[in-house]
């Protein structure tokens, strides 16, 4: 995919997000309507932060790819995940599970900008997968994860089923019936992405002592940080407690 389809909003410093990202970009279709957006973030309605990997315009919509890189095999259900990898095991949530909360805000907002409510383009749908770089097949996976989560494949091969197939034609019947993207309506989608104020991915934040790094889980009105101290190294999860904007106008309005 040429430059002027996809948009590096920040250049990762993560060699292996790098690569994995460059897998994708070699491979994504090069004609319109295909656009993408790689290392952004952006608020939402409740100010939370909202970090994507990658966002990838189709015929269809939008993919919201949360991009892992562990080297390891995984197994697990839809809440939770074991990544093994040398006789080493580490246990997380279901990465689906807040990829899903991205897609569900980001289309939340983008159906408010000028952008989507002055053309004739209908609001994008936005689809959540996940996209395991380094994972070994079989992938262990219970429910209906299998579905959303997947490995490279073999592009271009036949009975691929990676990632790039469920970008192109693997995932069509996931839309809401009539989805559409010509050309028009992919302009008129990558206005509402810049008004909606996506913004350069801030993955060192300070707060105090700490250097704030990925979102590790989060609930109502508050998000948790994987910190690191800056002097001392030491690693602990920082939770940060959201505020709405609009109980902010209503506060200032006084």
């Amino acid at each position: 995919m040429r430059s002027d389809r996809w948009t590096a909003v920040t250049e990762s410093s993560f060699p292996w997000e790098r690569e994995a990202l460059e897998f994708l970009r070699g491979h994504l279709p090069d004609h319109e309507p295909w656009r993408a957006w790689s290392n952004f973030e952006f608020i939402d309605d409740q100010g939370r932060v909202n970090e994507v990997d990658l966002l990838v315009l189709g015929p269809r919509g939008l993919f919201l790819v949360e991009i892992k890189s562990r080297p390891s095999t995984v197994e697990g259900d839809n809440h939770s995940w074991i990544w093994t990898n040398e006789g080493r095991k580490y246990t997380g949530d279901n990465p689906l599970l807040l990829a899903n909360r991205k897609a569900k805000r980001l289309a939340s907002l983008l159906r408010q900008q000028e952008a989507i409510g002055k053309s004739k383009a209908r609001a994008p749908y936005v689809l959540e997968v996940v996209f395991l770089s380094k994972v070994r097949p079989p992938l262990k996976l219970a429910g209906g994860v299998l579905a959303r989560v997947f490995l490279r494949g073999r592009p271009g091969q036949d009975r691929d089923n990676g990632i790039i197939q469920a970008l192109t034609v693997g995932l069509e019947d996931a839309f809401p019936h009539g989805a559409s993207v010509d050309a028009n309506a992919a302009r008129a989608i990558g206005r509402a992405i810049h008004q909606a104020g996506i913004r350069p991915s801030l993955r060192d934040r300070r707060v105090g002592d700490y250097e704030l790094h990925e979102v590790i889980g989060e609930g109502e009105g508050y998000q948790d940080f994987a910190a690191k101290h800056v002097s001392q190294g030491s690693r602990r999860r920082v939770r940060l407690y959201a505020y709405a904007q609009a109980t902010s106008r209503r506060l200032g309005s006084g």
